[in-house]
């Protein structure tokens, strides 16, 4: 029985078989065409050849013939040579006769041009073109001998016509039989390509029912594979290399179905332990696939966001759960909340207010294709309840303790004055020390009131078209004898051409003096602070940056966060509230705040600020 490979032998061999027979009949068929070629170009072209120079020099020798040859040296030259040159055209003519005719016609053309008689080789006719030249050539006796030439050069010039004549004219023969040649070969190739065509045919025919017919029916059963059907036998009749592919397609499929079977009761299982695991988180927990649909959710996530398995997240009750399942999906990064603003607030069925920070984590596989999001949203009711407490409390405690403090300062005060009595000098630096002191902490009690009130919206901001240059020079004012005292320079960086911005001048002058006195602090003698300002589409950003040790990358996100200060030896020390509630004034205005920073290269904290010329009122 033959097996794929002899039958594929077999049909190919018939093929390349075929293929050179073909090619050999061309390559016999071009060899004969090409002898052909040869002999017409050697025996004929040449003598045309020598028949048309003769000719060109003839010509050449009569238009000369009129002139006064003898007299002009050059020309008698020049034109013995063309004599000699027709000679030897001559010559090679009578060496190259290949045709039954051509020997009369080149004794004709001899006996006219030198006399000779061609048989013999003697020269017997003393009347002849070649000898008449020369005498002309001579002078010798020039009348009589251009009589002579007049009369014979036209039998010269018809006598190498007729040379050209007969070997042209021998030319349409030899075509007519490489014509012949090349249809004989045409039909021979029409014969040879109609017979492999045929064997071709068969050969296709034979390796269809034996070869395509079982891939076809293999490949039929690939896609009922494809779609789920693993119950399927193929069944093929032959006992070649198919055969073994199908009974290998068989045991393929049979362990597919085993596979099915134990994969499908792991899945259930894990399902369900992902299930009871996700359900008993207080947090709500959301899976969403890549087109957008919730594939796993728990009760909590079910109940108050309505995020049920086969559910579209865009049609979830709060959009910025798809908004932010599009971020994470976009960018396939992490999306964390900013702090308690970015909350979600949401009213449970008892009527409760509740609060949610939600996270969106992107799910990659080995090869960072993006497989879903996964949503939680933590519930933080508890921990904004406790800092509404720590707010409120710290509020009650500041308005409390601003009372008595100022008595202590103004008793203080007095004291320092000596308006009640002389001080010893011990008694100077303890009062010294205590109003230090005592204005600090008078200081943080004011940022923590300031705090309270730009939490709770009461600060009414006056907004009004200001400058940017009358913003920056009074809040540098003040500060320009501390930068001088410590040795660090601080420059001004600002374009003549700066918009206006609407801002709230003493709110704004704390943001400026709060970042300028953070860059004063931090910045080592000898160093530099710049200010510049930068136009956006719609914005003004103003930037303060510094050439201190920079703050290390842990501390970046927390830096604006109340009551949290960056530690580490030689950093000054501060309550933790200036950021935060520069934070607060300049999201009051409708902009932004941010810090970048990198150890060892300083800092550079900005904020935006909106124009006036962008339709802003």
């Amino acid at each position: 029985m033959f097996g794929l490979r002899q039958k594929l032998l077999f049909g190919l061999g018939g093929l390349l078989t075929m293929l050179f027979l073909v090619s050999g009949l061309g390559v016999a068929v071009l060899r004969q065409h090409g002898t052909a070629l040869n002999r017409f170009l050697l025996e004929n072209w040449r003598s045309v050849t020598y028949g048309q120079t003769m000719l060109d020099d003839l010509e050449k020798l009569n238009d000369a013939a009129a002139a006064p040859i003898a007299s002009d040296s050059a020309m008698a030259t020049q034109l013995k040579a063309d004599v000699a040159d027709f000679d030897r055209q001559v010559d090679l003519e009578d060496n190259n006769i290949t045709l039954p005719t051509e020997d009369a016609m080149a004794a004709r053309l001899n006996r006219v041009w030198r006399g000779i008689d061609l048989k013999t080789g003697e020269r017997k006719f003393s009347d002849n073109y070649r000898d008449a030249y020369l005498k002309l050539i001579s002078a010798d006796d020039p009348q009589s001998a251009l009589n002579t030439i007049r009369r014979l050069s036209p039998d010269v010039k018809t006598a190498a016509q007729d040379i050209i004549k007969l070997n042209v004219d021998y030319m349409t023969p030899v075509k007519g039989r490489i014509e012949e040649l090349s249809d004989e070969a045409t039909r021979l190739m029409i014969l040879l390509a109609a017979a492999g065509t045929a064997l071709a045919a068969a050969f296709a025919f034979f390796l269809g029912r034996s070869i395509l017919q079982p891939l076809g029916t293999l490949t039929r059963s690939f896609r009922e594979i494809e779609q789920g059907n693993l119950d399927l036998v193929v069944q093929v009749k032959s006992r070649d290399e198919l055969h073994q592919l199908a009974e290998a397609f068989n045991s393929m499929a049979a362990k597919l179905r085993e596979f099915r079977r134990t994969d499908r009761a792991k899945l259930v299982r894990t399902q369900r332990t992902t299930q009871l695991a996700v359900n008993s988180l207080p947090d709500a927990i959301a899976i969403i696939n890549p087109e957008g649909v919730v594939e796993l959710s728990n009760d909590t996530a079910q109940r108050i966001f309505e995020l049920r398995p086969g559910q579209a997240i865009k049609g979830s009750v709060d959009a910025r759960l798809a908004a932010l399942y599009e971020r994470a999906s976009a960018n396939a990064t992490v999306v964390e909340p900013k702090g308690y603003e970015s909350a979600i607030e949401v009213t449970d069925a008892r009527a409760e207010v509740r609060y949610f920070l939600p996270h969106a984590v992107p799910i990659r596989d080995g090869d960072d294709h993006l497989l879903g999001v996964t949503l939680v949203l933590g519930d933080v009711t508890n921990l904004r309840r406790l800092d509404e407490m720590k707010s409120g409390l710290l509020s009650v405690v500041s308005h409390e303790l601003k009372t008595p403090l100022t008595s202590i300062r103004m008793a203080v005060h007095l004291l320092l004055e000596e308006r009640i009595g002389t001080l010893t000098r011990k008694q100077t630096e303890l009062l010294v020390a205590a109003r230090d002191d005592s204005n600090r902490l008078h200081k943080i009690i004011e940022e923590l009131l300031d705090m309270g009130r730009l939490e709770s919206g009461r600060v009414e901001l006056e907004l009004q078209p200001h400058s940017a240059q009358q913003l920056i020079a009074d809040a540098i004012s003040p500060l320009e004898s501390a930068f001088h005292d410590r040795g660090i320079t601080i420059t001004v960086e600002i374009p003549q051409d700066a918009p206006k911005v609407l801002a709230d001048p003493a709110r704004i002058d704390h943001v400026f003096s709060n970042l300028l006195n953070n860059a004063l602090k931090f910045t080592p003698p000898g160093g530099h602070v710049v200010l510049s300002v930068m136009t956006d589409e719609d914005k003004l950003r103003f930037t303060v940056s510094d050439s201190g040790p920079g703050i290390a990358p842990e501390h970046l996100s927390r830096v604006f966060d109340r009551f949290y200060r960056v530690t580490g030896p030689g950093q000054p020390g501060g309550a933790g509230l200036g950021l935060a509630i520069a934070r607060e004034i300049v999201q009051a205005h409708g902009g932004q705040i941010e810090v970048q920073s990198e150890l060892g290269k300083g800092s550079r904290f900005s904020f935006s600020l909106k124009r006036t010329d962008r339709g802003v009122s």
